[in-house]
């Protein structure tokens, strides 16, 4: 039985889901998490997630797109029914520590409110107090590259150690352990230790992002330090560009780009709903400011044609993308 089982104190607050079941839990999560910054979104905010920006977090995060449900990829499937065994045999492979669930509650930040904390576990030593227990899943190829340095030792992942740190900001915790199943023999531990100035450069990254969500203001691309840019190979036939005004043009064709993305995704999603109003056996349907409906088109017939080949030939297409 735990005996320091967490509580509101100067530097957090704590939530607690105790809804009826685990679907309303999950459901009561899901608000909390759009009312601030949580762990896996500093990763994102920092530029460090492949498959999200902080554009897109965004537009989550002021309901202008809702979240994407990846609760079945097998992957998730996977590590959702992990988590309660790795936690389970993490706490009996260290008796010198508490361990205990840290699923059921959301720990708000007291300073920076704006920072939330979701926990897989909670640790306790007579020493240290409390710290936190990160529980990961990863294939074999993502152990065998992410979780190695060049050398071959065990690191924590750069979108991972954002996760943690930002953890030890809202709570100020100085210690914690990521407990991992990367594919090999044996799950590994990682213990990792509070660095001030990662905590600060967590804190200003998240309060940064949270000001465009309470102006409602989209933020900017991220753009390169120009020494993180120099030692980045440059592809052929580019030169390297030294105005602000071809960032901040570029920046804006990114940002417009990914507007038109969700504006079409959410056209289709509100004409499927017009046509199901409409129906199949109408011609359409009117009211006092629009009409919605089908209009049938004729097409003449066409001879068949053959296509002639063709020679190979090269074309410049426009292109821009973050780096």
């Amino acid at each position: 039985m735990a005996r320091h089982l967490l509580k509101d104190c100067d530097a957090f607050h704590v939530i607690r889901f105790n809804q009826r079941t685990a679907t309303e839990r999950h459901e009561a999560w899901l608000t909390q998490r759009d009312h601030g910054v949580g762990g896996s979104d500093l990763s994102t905010i920092l530029g460090l997630n492949k498959y999200a920006t902080p554009y897109t977090l965004w537009l989550e995060k002021t309901g202008r797109e809702q979240h994407m449900d990846i609760s079945g990829k097998w992957a998730v499937v996977k590590g959702n029914a992990l988590e309660t065994a790795l936690r389970a045999r993490f706490r009996s492979l260290h008796p010198e520590w508490e361990c205990y669930d840290g699923t059921d509650k959301s720990l708000v930040s007291n300073t920076h409110p704006c920072m939330h904390a979701s926990l897989d576990g909670i640790l306790y030593d007579e020493a240290r107090g409390h710290g936190v227990l990160e529980i990961k899943t990863a294939n074999a190829h993502r152990g065998a590259t992410d979780w190695h340095d060049t050398d071959g030792n065990l690191m924590i992942p750069d979108y991972y150690m954002a996760q943690v740190t930002h953890y030890l900001s809202v709570t100020g915790w100085t210690w914690g352990v990521v407990y991992a199943d990367i594919g090999e023999a044996e799950p590994v531990e990682i213990m990792f230790e509070r660095d001030e100035d990662d905590i600060t450069a967590a804190i200003t990254a998240a309060e940064s992002f949270w000001g465009y969500v309470e102006r409602d203001e989209p933020p900017a691309l991220t753009v390169p330090d120009v020494d993180d840019m120099q030692t980045r190979e440059q592809p052929d036939g580019f030169e390297q560009a030294d105005d602000q005004e071809f960032d901040r043009l570029a920046s804006l064709w990114q940002s417009l780009d990914d507007t038109e993305k969700t504006a079409k995704k959410q056209k289709t999603h509100v004409a499927e709903q017009l046509k199901t109003m409409v129906g199949a056996d109408r011609a359409g349907l009117i009211s006092s400011t629009c009409q919605v409906g089908y209009k049938t088109i004729h097409f003449k017939a066409q001879p068949e044609k053959t296509i002639p080949a063709k020679d190979a030939y090269e074309q410049r297409r426009f292109f821009v993308k973050p780096l």
